[in-house]
């Protein structure tokens, strides 16, 4: 490590890893992973950068690092883009606070895309980076912000067309790995913001790096917020018309008289993934999912085909699958491939596991009306 460190062109102090020992480190363990599951290791396409004083293949300038890190110091460990067999692009970036005595909060950002053929990131990617406290980052931008998680689908035009499998994504995670919740502050429309800004600059870079030059647009100064709110016992749940819970909930009701499910989180109805969450305080939970955007809809496809018992429609629109902890439905639409989903990851004092299976064909055909492709039939078990 250069002990005067980099500065960047106001001057901040950009502490880099040694290039070399710390790219082929990276590289021989994914290398390893890869061949470890079948699979060919790195090819030979390497992308040909020299690190410059901006972070992340160029992609985060002075004033995006500002937003995220404020005046402090900063070290960027950086993989180069690379392209493996089977796969458009791959690699890693790692920016990590420095203070005094200690490292304080780290970005890391990945390149990569996600599998839907055999479901590996059908749980865990969903659970940090489709949420409701994801923002959508505007109309021509396929992607989400919170304030410490982003992602931004890229083109199937600039990373090669796989019909069955997921998207090629560029997303940052701030703070620590599998963490679906959101930092609350005075600050949070700010650091969303920057959130917004920072995927977008990255993913810029890195079609660029692909030969695509069709520029993204900048992402809205302000993104919408989470939407919270309680739900009296008449209501639906999440606002979806029609759906609520069955008459067993009513007929024995928690102690204490609490009403299940009583506190909503949601997203927009706008975004490309609707996501709700139903729960009460730390306690149960439920979460009801649409996705529209096309690449995310193959994310789920083993869910929907593998995922459980079979769930058939009258109208044969599409296929799907419940289990206890999800049900998952994919629907051919006017406007393309639609997914509905209701997870439950704990139950009522006294109620089993039930709610996805109950709960799957109010859901998907409510929101199939309001996409404007229903009327949708659907439920579990074989066709008749």
């Amino acid at each position: 490590m250069r002990n005067d460190g980099e500065r960047g062109s106001s001057g901040r102090r950009v502490l880099r890893a040694p290039r070399r020992r710390v790219r082929n480190a990276i590289v021989a363990g994914l290398a390893g992973a890869l061949l470890g599951a079948g699979l060919a290791a790195w090819g030979t396409g390497a992308f040909d950068r020299e690190a410059k004083a901006a972070p992340c293949w160029g992609g985060l300038g002075d004033e995006t690092l500002k937003g995220l890190f404020g005046d402090a110091r900063i070290h960027v460990e950086e993989q180069r883009l690379m392209r493996g067999r089977g796969e458009a692009v791959l690699g890693t970036c790692r920016i990590t606070e420095q203070g005094k005595y200690f490292y304080e909060d780290q970005l890391t950002v990945r390149v990569h895309r996600l599998d839907g053929l055999r479901g590996t990131d059908a749980h865990d990617w969903p659970a940090e980076f489709l949420n409701p406290f994801m923002a959508p980052l505007g109309k021509d931008l396929p992607g989400m912000a919170s304030t410490t998680r982003a992602w931004l689908a890229l083109s199937p035009r600039c990373t090669g067309e796989l019909r069955s499998d997921g998207p090629v994504v560029v997303d940052l995670a701030m703070g620590p790995a599998n963490f679906d919740d959101d930092w609350v502050g005075e600050d949070d429309d700010a650091r969303r913001a920057a959130m917004g800004r920072a995927v977008v600059g990255t993913a810029t870079t890195v079609l660029r790096s692909l030969g695509c030059s069709t520029p993204l647009p900048a992402p809205p100064a302000t993104l919408p917020g989470t939407v919270e709110e309680n739900r009296a016992a008449d209501e639906p749940l999440c606002g979806v018309k029609g759906l609520h819970l069955p008459a067993s909930y009513a007929k024995k009701p928690p102690p204490g008289g609490w009403e299940p499910f009583s506190r909503h989180r949601r997203s927009g109805d706008d975004a490309l993934v609707r996501v709700c969450d139903a729960d009460r305080g730390h306690g149960p939970r439920l979460r009801l999912t649409t996705v529209t955007h096309p690449g995310l809809v193959n994310l789920f496809t083993a869910s929907a085909l593998r995922g459980g018992a079979r769930v058939s429609g009258a109208d044969r629109k599409g296929f799907g699958a419940v289990n206890a902890a999800r049900a998952a439905y994919r629907a051919a639409c006017p406007s393309g491939e639609v997914l509905f989903m209701v997870e439950q990851s704990d139950n009522v004092q006294g109620h089993p596991y039930d709610l996805t299976a109950a709960l799957l064909p109010g859901y998907a055909a409510a929101e199939a009306e309001r996409l404007g492709c229903g009327p949708l039939r659907i439920r579990p078990g074989p066709e008749d």
